[in-house]
């Protein structure tokens, strides 16, 4: 028995030592944040998104993970996505969301957003566009 304990142990002591950040959430929405980011603006955050996952698709109970973190000037927001499904979704939506989240969380100071896999290790990383530099096919109305 105590082979079989230590290892899982272990396993657990490992999966909860996760440099993720802390946590707040909102519905399914879960919000790590880590250096620069208060609690405040992380639960900001997740109500906001948890509120537009709600008006959008009401049923969705679908697990939503972000992070956080602001090593710089700038805001880095983390989104997980499925690899597979993000080419459905064009690059105006996902510098919107990073636009919506400056605008309403951050007064406007620049968010950059990174598309990653569950681990928030980067695939894909939008870089903070003021709506004037947002060439018009990109600008979402």
């Amino acid at each position: 028995m105590k082979k079989i304990l230590l290892p899982f142990l272990a396993l657990l002591l490992l999966a909860a030592c996760s440099n993720y950040g802390k946590k707040v959430k909102s519905g399914s929405i879960e919000v790590y944040y880590k250096e620069g980011v208060t609690e405040t603006e992380a639960q900001k955050t997740a109500d906001m998104f948890d509120r537009l996952i709600k008006e959008t698709n009401p049923s969705s109970t679908q697990r939503k993970s972000f992070q956080l973190s602001k090593p710089s000037d700038t805001v880095l927001l983390k989104m997980v996505v499925d690899k597979d499904k993000m080419g459905q979704v064009g690059d105006e939506s996902f510098y919107a969301i990073a636009t919506m989240v400056s605008d309403s969380i951050y007064s406007g100071k620049p968010v950059n957003l990174e598309l990653t896999n569950d681990q928030f290790k980067a695939i894909k990383t939008f870089t903070f566009k003021k709506a004037e530099e947002v060439p018009a096919e990109e600008k979402v109305e």
